[in-house]
């Protein structure tokens, strides 16, 4: 249900808005929490990443010539700063997060505080069917706003697990692929 009518929820009764604000902002919670898990994650493997490429930048440079160690070294080194940097980019840097609630002054703007029954007309066309009051409309209205902010953070949720997922299998390869340039470096030295 993308795209939604902001008048979508017009026409739903107070117990089913009580429900679905209810569930938007449940989801929202669960949505926000999973984010801020796989954030956390990534900054455990950042953490993980940083103290792998400073020990093992230590060790190249304690080498004096070129032979098929410091080859395997700098591949590891690369990968892992190359690992970091995508992470930090693609899952770590700061987004925009959605809001569960609003500030007031958003809820109840002049539309609310000047609402008319000519205004009540056009939205009982729309299939409203409450009292003529600022608050039940204003609950309505704000179901799509829980349905559009539900989606972004479901979208960066998204963004941020297949980042981490890249940045760990990134992480886990870089030294097979340094053992490889290690072994490929003895052979041919």
């Amino acid at each position: 249900m993308t795209n939604l009518p902001d008048d979508y929820f017009l026409d739903a009764d107070d117990e089913l808005v009580d429900f679905l604000e209810k569930q938007g902002e449940e989801s929202i919670k669960e949505t926000y929490q999973s984010n801020t898990t796989n954030i956390e994650n990534g900054y455990k493997l950042l953490n993980i990443q940083i103290v792998g490429i400073g020990s093992s930048f230590l060790l190249l440079t304690q080498k004096t010539s070129w032979d098929y160690l410091t080859a395997g070294l700098a591949v590891f080194i690369f990968l892992w700063t190359w690992s970091a940097i995508y992470l930090v980019h693609a899952g770590l840097s700061a987004k925009n997060r959605a809001l569960i609630h609003s500030p007031p002054e958003c809820l109840y703007t002049k539309t609310y505080k000047n609402i008319n029954e000519l205004n009540y007309q056009y939205l009982r066309s729309n299939g409203y069917n409450g009292p003529k009051e600022a608050l039940p409309v204003m609950r309505r209205y704000r179901l799509k706003n829980l349905t559009d902010t539900a989606a972004e953070l479901r979208a960066l949720n998204s963004i941020i697990r297949t980042s981490l997922d890249r940045a760990r299998m990134a992480t886990i390869l870089a030294p097979v692929i340094a053992l490889i340039a290690s072994a490929i470096t003895f052979c041919f030295s």
